[in-house]
């Protein structure tokens, strides 16, 4: 058993069904998550994750969340992260939104490629809370929502049977005070690296937090403006809207965090 061996670099999993990391190192794919259209192309880097080569140098952005930040239904240069980070001059987008993982996995995946990316502005769009994370009896890692068995733990009997008591224990309070241990550990931590960083709690229902960097868009909460492909997903149009509402939010009450250099934003949404 290796405890540790999930958040290192060399042997991080994102444990999906469909894909395992190194399937996905420097490759481009026609199909992700939901999407089975063969409509969209999604580039991944070496890494294995969507966005920029981690030798691109430039005033580098990292993307945390789930699909709604990787860009499921949409071409890679459709994605929120890609759209706002082309607004920055120099900007390399490091996109490591995932489909389908937990507020979990965007702690563990900040904390293992944190020091790696050395990130000048990071962009967090929280999940449900509902989704976790669960270390299996033989070592393995698994993300688990108990409102669906789409490839995860109902793929065995045992998955089934484990997917049954883990639902059953679940409550709205034990998901909400894993998310802002989720929350509190990522401020710390970025906080002791001296690192500029925003975030969306759009998933995290009834919340009432005011912080600073805290972002709040319009659209959030499934009210997409347009849908992309597989029609499950945002499409390019809120993707847009997202990503320059975003600069502009950053660039009026942050604009040393961007290095901001004036934009008309309204005239670009």
């Amino acid at each position: 058993m290796k405890p540790l061996e999930y958040w290192k670099p060399d042997s991080f999993e994102i444990s999906s069904f469909q894909f395992k990391l190194d399937e996905r190192k420097g490759k481009t794919y026609k199909t992700s998550g939901t999407d089975n259209t063969g409509l969209c192309n999604y580039t991944y880097n070496e890494l294995g994750f969507r966005g920029d080569s981690v030798r691109k140098k430039g005033f580098k952005v990292m993307s945390l969340g789930c699909s709604n930040t990787e860009g499921v239904g949409v071409n890679d240069h459709e994605t929120w992260p890609f759209q706002f980070t082309n607004l920055i001059p120099n900007g390399v987008n490091f996109n490591f939104g995932t489909g389908g993982r937990s507020n979990d996995f965007i702690v563990r995946c900040l904390l293992t490629y944190y020091d790696i990316i050395k990130p000048d502005l990071i962009l967090i769009m929280y999940t449900s809370p509902l989704r976790r994370e669960i270390y299996t009896k033989d070592g393995g890692i698994e993300p688990f929502m108990p409102t669906t068995s789409w490839g995860y733990l109902k793929e065995t009997d045992d998955g089934i049977k484990t997917q049954e008591h883990l639902t059953y224990l679940q409550n709205d309070n034990e998901d909400f005070i894993n998310w802002y241990k989720n929350h509190l550990l990522i401020k710390y931590f970025l906080e002791s690296k001296k690192c500029n960083w925003i975030w969306n709690g759009r998933e995290i229902p009834s919340l009432d937090c005011t912080e600073f960097n805290r972002f709040k868009f319009d659209g959030d909460y499934g009210r997409y403006l347009d849908l992309g492909v597989d029609n499950g997903h945002p499409g390019p149009k809120h993707n847009k809207t997202y990503a320059y509402k975003l600069y502009d939010f950053i660039s009026k009450k942050f604009p040393s965090y961007i290095n901001y250099l004036p934009k008309n934003i309204q005239n670009l949404i």
